[in-house]
């Protein structure tokens, strides 16, 4: 999925995979967070950004 995410012209880290069950309330919410904030130090992608 990595590669493929390269290929479009996304960066590869904004993927991530998680295994949690839905009795894991706790750890979906640190997951979340986790990624959103991942997310939001990389910034607006790359490849949107420099279209403008």
């Amino acid at each position: 999925m990595k590669s493929l995410m390269e290929y479009i012209g996304l960066e590869p880290e904004r993927y991530q995979v998680a295994w949690i069950s839905g009795a894991e309330g706790i750890k979906f919410q640190e997951t979340m967070s986790k990624l959103v904030k991942d997310v939001k130090q990389m910034g607006p992608n790359r490849k949107l950004r420099d279209a403008q």
